[in-house]
């Protein structure tokens, strides 16, 4: 070998099919990734956004945090269920939200009414009662509300409670004091003023003034 010779260098060659292995490993290395790498944070995002107002609210401290946090899921789930009552029938139990009502009877029409103290009242047009057991189902004590009642026509009239419902007789203990978790106030008397000739069609029961409510048929 001369000055002017050079040794050759020597390499490793790659593979005329190299690139294309390369390209065809990236779709399988992709393929055997686990797939819950994906998916570990895929919370509910509207669970997540009440859990953190309410750590806020309270600084995190909350024993009761996660009750009330169920607590607020369930009422927002029970509100966006429809806005039309379902329809049940008398004597038949039925639920809205907390309260579970049964209409056990409905009374004749009458132009006037003996309230608490033997005085006699009398209805613009007449007077209809219906009465209804109540149970509360919840787990706190809650207050069943007259006005949140309503009374249905035949003809598509719905009308309000009676101001004269407050004297009859344990109207004023049922609509002023809670009912606590478990128990039922039997034959609440909910009292209506109606014209005369209305024919009834149901009446219209309200756990509260925003619940969707249950209609019940009385005709």
């Amino acid at each position: 070998m001369t000055d002017h010779e050079t040794t050759p260098s020597v390499g490793i060659p790659s593979p005329p099919d190299a690139p294309a292995q390369v390209t065809a490993q990236r779709p399988y290395t992709r393929a055997t990734q686990p797939r819950f790498k994906k998916k570990r944070f895929a919370f509910a995002p509207a669970i997540f956004v009440l859990f953190l107002i309410i750590m806020v609210s309270t600084g995190g401290n909350d024993p009761g945090i996660f009750d009330r946090t169920t607590s607020a899921l369930e009422s927002q789930a029970e509100s966006s269920v429809g806005v039309s009552p379902q329809m049940a029938t008398t004597g038949e139990s039925v639920r809205d939200g907390k309260f579970s009502f049964t209409v056990t009877s409905v009374g004749r029409p009458s132009r006037t009414i003996t309230d608490r103290l033997g005085i006699s009242e009398t209805a613009q047009g007449v007077f209809v009662i219906v009465r209804v057991s109540v149970t509360n189902i919840g787990y706190d004590p809650r207050t069943l509300t007259a006005t949140d009642q309503y009374l249905a026509g035949n003809k598509g009239q719905r009308f309000a409670t009676s101001s004269a419902i407050s004297s009859l007789a344990g109207a004023e203990t049922i609509f002023a004091e809670k009912i606590n978790p478990g128990h039922t106030v039997h034959d609440a008397p909910v009292l209506f003023d109606v014209p005369p000739g209305t024919t009834i069609a149901s009446i219209e029961l309200h756990d509260s003034v925003s619940s969707k409510g249950v209609k019940v048929a009385l005709s």
